[in-house]
């Protein structure tokens, strides 16, 4: 078995934080043989911000980077090329002027960025999810593969943005949106399912045997695909509608409520 959980507002409290329960339910689920795979938006720095919770395999920039926290080896990368990122970047300007861009880049440690795009993000998702910032042209942004895009406004909200993308239909791109403040875009082809399935393709592991737990649209495609997923108590609509069980909201440790049921069914 397998459990794949996303982090921001599925394991992690509302604080961002991992609670002592929680962290208990990893550990217990480890020990019984039931690997736990933390499979999230956030970057490669984004997830060793928590500390060691977990113990080996992981996908970051919503699958676009499998990760071996066991040895940090990065297991592969899936980005989107310089074309790809031209197309998105061009075809969404001129739908929604002054929208700005940032890209996952790299190992996704790294973040190009265009000036003024940092104004628009409040500081907790920098601390969140932090990496080094590097101000770039449009030019600049729009000549180098990137893992993950990410677009925010001034005054259009990132679910609005979001919505746009989606609308539009931009080729090569795959967007969604984690509930903060800037939708996000990733190769047509890259999702948390995709990702999930390489990491299951590595240990062995079926589908079918697979309990996948999240909150957001990007959950969608994981939710989708995993043998049973849970949504969150207070998950976007869209990850209710994919999922098949509901689970406690984050602050109520509803990531431990679900792994603590599994455990004891054995």
């Amino acid at each position: 078995m397998l459990i794949a959980t996303d982090l921001d507002g599925t394991f992690l409290g509302p604080d961002a934080r991992v609670s002592a329960r929680n962290r208990a339910a990893v550990e217990a689920a480890e020990s019984a043989g039931v690997h736990v795979v933390p499979v999230t938006g956030r970057a490669m720095s984004g997830l060793r911000n928590l500390g060691p919770v977990f113990r080996r395999y992981a996908l970051v920039c919503n699958g676009a980077v499998g990760l071996d926290l066991s040895t940090d080896e990065v297991l592969y990368t899936m980005a989107m090329s310089p074309e790809t990122v031209r197309t998105f970047v061009e075809t969404m300007t001129a739908h929604l002027p002054g929208c700005l861009f940032c890209a996952a880049v790299e190992d996704s440690s790294v973040f190009a960025l265009e000036a003024g795009y940092d104004d628009l993000t409040p500081p907790y998702e920098a601390e969140n999810d932090p990496a080094e910032h590097v101000v770039v042209t449009r030019e600049e942004l729009c000549s180098r593969e990137a893992l993950k895009l990410m677009v925010a406004h001034p005054t259009v909200p990132a679910g609005e943005v979001f919505t746009l993308a989606e609308r539009l239909a931009i080729p090569g791109v795959h967007t969604t949106w984690a509930g903060f403040s800037l939708a996000e875009a990733n190769r047509a082809d890259v999702n948390k399912a995709v990702g999930l399935s390489e990491i299951c393709r590595v240990l062995g592991e079926d589908r079918a045997d697979v309990v996948a737990l999240g909150d957001g649209a990007n959950d969608v495609e994981m939710l989708q695909w995993a043998g049973i997923s849970y949504a969150m108590a207070d998950a976007n609509p869209l990850a209710v509608a994919a999922a098949d069980l509901r689970a406690p909201s984050c602050a109520e440790d509803g990531f431990a409520v679900v792994v603590e049921k599994i455990l004891a069914a054995g």
